[in-house]
């Protein structure tokens, strides 16, 4: 036992006597203590109980998770969107997008307008300043033209070529400015696509027109030389065709190169001579893919439960070999509790589905080619709430009515209430894993197994308590004892010594 503050930190016991009171204090206390060493075992037993139950919520609320996207539409029904030529253009559909087929040409790509001084001397760095640029002192101004719109730029002779690029990535006008300065070019470029004129100007003889000269932006190339380039920007053009060879209508002034075509996104990469072939279809392989992984997910997780409501203790082990989990191996076997969760879960694969309103035509997981059990095997995996996948079937609803297959999971109608399987199971681990929901009310701190827990605890703090004092008490009595001892061998030398006197 722990430190007693009813008994003193120094005992001697047995001077007198010549007995080991301490050890039979000792074991004294251990009979006593039997009351506390069986609260402790059930409040151990509580705990691992209570980990446990967190287990289980953590594994329920991962298939809850799971639920939330497998039942989206671009999860369950999608649609592969496929280009005849990725080099020219690719193409992403929407769950909701029709199947269908068209044909684009891209003419034309759009693009910004780039300004480009190259052949710049290679001493100029980013870090150079303009002062060094340029050979002389004072401010370096100068006029950037983009259209109809113009912005004026000054730096001092002690600012760097970084900061004259912050300057024009800072102004009005929209226009970003690059320095490659391992191989002297400059670039000043429009944020924006489209056919529009950049140039730069400055006074003659100014300390702008030297910088500008320097790095070869001066926007109008002389004529021996070509170090100022100049490439226009363009709008996007894309002819749509149903069949391949007649245009039906073109998509002009295109600013970026994504086109939405029947809702379908189409990225456009480099020009074409001939027209691309699209084709929205229906993704059978990835939505067979998808329907297979939530019957696995759901497998795993009622097996799960499954093998906790019939798992034995372990036994063949000493108790300090034993690990936590070992303990908790056992604990909820046969648990009224969990055998609620298990059916539940299980009765709602099995039952049809109310969805009425929906106006699907599949009401049941063997519509699709889903079944319970384990058909010609014996009927654990029936037992189990497992399910198992006819893919043949499965590939023929797909290809029937895919939308209805959908509809069959994730169905939610509030107003009407009626939920597919995956909403109906969902809705189900929520009342079952939320805050003060099921779980909780159980195992929680203010669950049935964190009040026990509580109570235990308030009664193991009076066990020992008591304990304390009784052993307090059995000390004090077997001081008592060598008092008296010693008092009676006093008095029998006393009487020896008067005696041998005589």
């Amino acid at each position: 036992m722990d430190s007693n503050p009813y008994v003193g930190t120094f005992q001697l016991t047995g001077a007198v006597s010549g007995m080991d009171t301490q050890a039979m204090v000792q074991k004294l206390m251990e009979v006593e203590q039997q009351p506390l060493n069986r609260a402790q075992e059930k409040f151990n037993t509580l705990t691992y109980k209570q980990n446990l139950w967190m287990q289980v919520d953590n594994k329920l609320e991962d298939f809850y998770d799971y639920l939330i996207t497998f039942k989206l539409k671009s999860t369950l029904i999608p649609k592969s969107a496929i280009s005849s030529d990725e080099s020219v253009l690719t193409a992403t559909a929407p769950a909701d997008a029709d199947n269908s087929t068209f044909y684009l040409k891209v003419n034309s790509l759009a693009s910004p307008t780039v300004l480009l001084g190259e052949n710049i001397d290679s001493t100029i760095k980013k870090s150079s300043t303009v002062g060094e640029v340029i050979g002389t002192t004072g401010d370096s101004t100068f006029t950037i033209t983009k259209g109809s719109d113009s912005d004026t730029i000054t730096v001092s002779d002690s600012e760097t070529i970084q900061n004259l690029i912050d300057k024009i990535n800072n102004s009005t006008l929209g226009v970003e400015a690059k320095f490659d300065d391992a191989n002297g070019k400059f670039f000043i470029l429009n944020k924006e696509n489209g056919n529009v004129d950049i140039n730069l100007s400055a006074t003659s003889g100014s300390n702008g027109e030297t910088l500008i000269t320097k790095l070869n932006l001066n926007g109008t190339p002389a004529a021996d030389s070509d170090n100022t380039v100049r490439t226009l920007g363009s709008l996007g053009q894309v002819e749509l065709s149903f069949d391949g060879s007649m245009t039906i209508t073109t998509y002009d002034g295109l600013t970026e190169n994504t086109l939405n075509v029947f809702g379908t996104t189409i990225d456009l990469k480099s020009t074409s001579s001939s027209y691309v072939k699209i084709s929205i279809e229906q993704d059978i392989d990835k939505s067979v893919e998808k329907i297979k992984e939530f019957v696995d997910k759901y497998n795993e997780t009622i097996n799960y439960v499954y093998d906790l409501l019939h798992e034995d203790r372990v036994t063949d082990k000493p108790t300090e070999e034993m690990t936590e989990e070992d303990y908790m191996k056992g604990m909820l076997k046969g648990d009224n509790n969990l055998e609620k969760i298990f059916y539940n879960l299980r009765n709602m694969v099995y039952s049809p589905v109310d969805i009425e309103q929906s106006g699907s035509q599949y009401n049941a997981l063997f519509d699709i080619g889903i079944t319970s059990g384990d058909l010609g095997a014996g009927y654990e995996n029936t037992m189990k709430g497992l399910l198992s996948v006819d893919e043949d079937k499965l590939r023929e609803a797909l290809n029937t009515n895919a939308e209805d297959v959908w509809k069959l999971f994730a169905t939610n109608d509030t107003t009407n209430k009626e939920y597919g399987y995956a909403q109906s199971v969902q809705n189900y681990l929520y009342e079952v894993t939320k805050f003060n929901g099921y779980i909780d009310q159980i195992a929680g701190t203010n669950g049935t197994i964190g009040n026990e827990m509580r109570r235990l605890a308030n009664e193991m703090t009076n066990l020992l308590d008591r304990l304390q004092r009784k052993e307090a008490q059995y000390y004090a009595q077997f001081s008592a004892m060598e008092q008296a001892i010693q008092q009676l061998n006093a008095q029998g030398l006393y009487i020896q010594n008067a005696f041998s006197n005589q």
